[in-house]
């Protein structure tokens, strides 16, 4: 039987985090989807949004933050995120991690959309992966925590009984090496799992995001609230055929335009902001002028730019742009949005709690309240941390109340494989039509018959992947698809339930109440706007669950 003291499902800047907190304390697995090093952390290029400048205040990054996220945020959440993001900093500068400094020395603040203030930290234009790098080098330094790389997590193990109620004891697990399935346990659980960008045609997020997390906490009955506001990176380099490659928000921060085919800038007239306005007004704004203008994409523009500051700061997008026979420095670069970032997710507390008891939650798995209907640029890298250490606090506190009496009847471990060939062309082009529904009719701009309609498509979808499941059993691609289905419908049912253009959330419509409500009433409104699993809901089996 396997079993560890603390059991983290993912290993972006979160789960290793929480990893690495939980460590000094008992005994830590890691499950990894694939390769530790293929997350969401790995590919952000920005940086993290934190108050180091003296010039700058909490209050500022607050009013930032509260401002982009359209009334829908927690203020509380807020501050404490720009409380303690100078200390995040901190923390993973003692990791390792190299952040890049002016010629005087001091951290180079860049700027981003809807930030009033220079206070992005980063390592260029690859935060991300230097963040991942020195993490994994500290957990694989660390003698407690055991990485368990392709594994793949399907289902929470649940133990309820009279006393305690429900509560996680571990996870189901597939290993691609074994070709197997076995129970994993656990005195406490992290769900850092990453977002699920892969339920798009389009979108920033690498192969693995396929909102696996969010599935399994939906299935195993926890809250989920504001899945509705998918957030659009408005800059994805323009290139048919090729993988979506990510234009930092820096890159538009250093002083680059967004205009048209016609080389006009068009987003001084649309915010105050122009081409540094927050996300989804930005990505609404390109949408509008490529219909208008009949284009099939926008540009950004360095022409003006220093060229060779363009190559020292953002290097990687230097070198990819260069691959399709662009120079950022002398030509204009052709730019569409793709889905990037899940605003909701599984609600959390401050201290990562959710609503089933040891089941913790950071990242972009879950809903802090911190990012509300629109995330401030580089605000999730801090959040992820700052909540992956407030969890480990209290993971560490209750996990030595725990007893390991719940696993005394472990489940069997039974065969499973990664694909099967006598599906795999159905799974694919099962996989292409959720994509294809929800980009067309859960994307950037909405409207009530595409939603019902995208609603009926993916519940006749989902029936037919569970009827497969059914009769050829479990590999890993189905497991997938079928994750993918159902947070599509999550995100589809709470688009429907909706009713005001919100942030990312925005239905066309002729219908003047639309965007009339205030603030407090939105609020109000997403506080009674928690989902829980349908009663007669039957398309997903249930998580696991032991009585004793």
């Amino acid at each position: 039987m396997l079993s560890f003291d603390f059991l983290v499902i993912g290993s972006g800047i979160g789960g290793l985090g929480f990893a690495l907190k939980v460590a000094e304390h008992g005994t830590v697995g890691v499950i990894c989807k694939g390769k530790a090093d293929l997350t969401n952390t790995s590919y952000a290029q920005g940086g993290l949004s934190a108050v180091t400048d003296p010039k700058d205040t909490f209050e500022v990054h607050v009013q930032d933050t509260l401002t982009a996220g359209a009334g829908l945020c927690d203020e509380k959440m807020v501050r404490l995120l720009a409380e303690k993001a100078p200390l995040c900093i901190q923390e993973l500068q003692e990791l390792g991690v190299n952040f890049t400094r002016s010629p005087e020395g001091n951290l180079d603040l860049g700027r981003e959309g809807g930030h009033s203030q220079n206070r992005i930290v980063h390592t260029h234009d690859y935060t991300g992966f230097s963040i991942q790098q020195a993490l994994l080098k500290a957990v694989s330094a660390n003698k407690n925590i055991t990485l368990l790389e392709d594994h793949f997590a399907i289902d929470l193990l649940l133990s309820e009984n009279s006393e305690s109620g429900k509560k996680c004891i571990g996870v189901q697990a597939f290993s691609a090496e074994k070709e197997s399935i076995f129970p994993i346990y656990a005195k406490a659980v992290m769900l850092a799992s990453g977002g699920a960008g892969q339920v798009y045609q389009h979108t920033t997020n690498p192969e693995v995001a396929t909102g696996d997390g969010l599935a399994m906490a939906y299935r195993a009955g926890a809250k989920i609230k504001d899945v509705e506001f998918v957030q659009f990176h408005p800059t994805s380099l323009y290139d048919p055929g090729k993988p979506t490659f990510l234009i930092s928000e820096a890159v538009r921060g250093f002083g680059a335009e967004l205009v048209n085919a016609d080389g006009i800038a068009f987003m001084k007239k649309q915010h105050p902001l122009g081409s540094l306005a927050p996300r989804d007004v930005v990505s609404r704004a390109i949408q509008k002028e490529m219909q208008k203008t009949d284009s099939p994409c926008v540009y950004l523009d360095l022409r003006h730019l220093p060229s060779e500051e363009i190559k020292t700061r953002f290097p990687k997008i230097y070198a990819r742009c260069h691959e399709s026979n662009l120079d950022m420095a002398t030509n204009l670069i052709p730019v569409v949005p793709a889905a990037h970032y899940m605003c909701g997710g599984v609600v959390t507390d401050a201290s990562g709690r959710t609503s089933i008891k040891n089941l913790y939650c950071c990242g972009e798995t879950a809903c802090t309240g911190i990012h509300g209907a629109n995330r401030l640029a580089s605000n999730s890298l801090p959040e992820a941390w700052i909540f992956a250490s407030a969890s480990a606090e209290a993971a560490v506190l209750e996990f030595r109340k725990e007893t390991l009496s719940d696993f005394d009847n472990p489940l069997p471990e039974v065969p499973g494989r990664a694909t099967d060939m006598h599906i795999a062309s159905k799974t694919q082009a099962q996989k292409a039509a959720i994509q294809q529904l929800m980009w067309e009719h859960v994307g950037i701009a909405r409207s009530i018959p595409g939603l019902r309609l995208c609603l009926g498509e993916l519940e006749q979808l989902l029936a037919e992947i569970t009827q497969t499941k059914q009769q050829a059993g479990f590999s890993l691609a189905l497991q997938e698809l079928q994750n993918l289905a159902q947070v599509g419908l999550l995100i589809t049912r709470a688009a429907l339930n909706r009713k005001q253009n919100l942030g990312c959330h925005f239905i066309n419509s002729s219908n003047p109440k639309c965007s009339d409500l205030n603030s407090q009433e939105l609020v109000e409104y997403s506080s009674k706007h928690t989902f829980k699993k349908a009663a007669n809901h039957t398309a997903f089996p249930m998580a696991h669950k032991f009585s004793n």
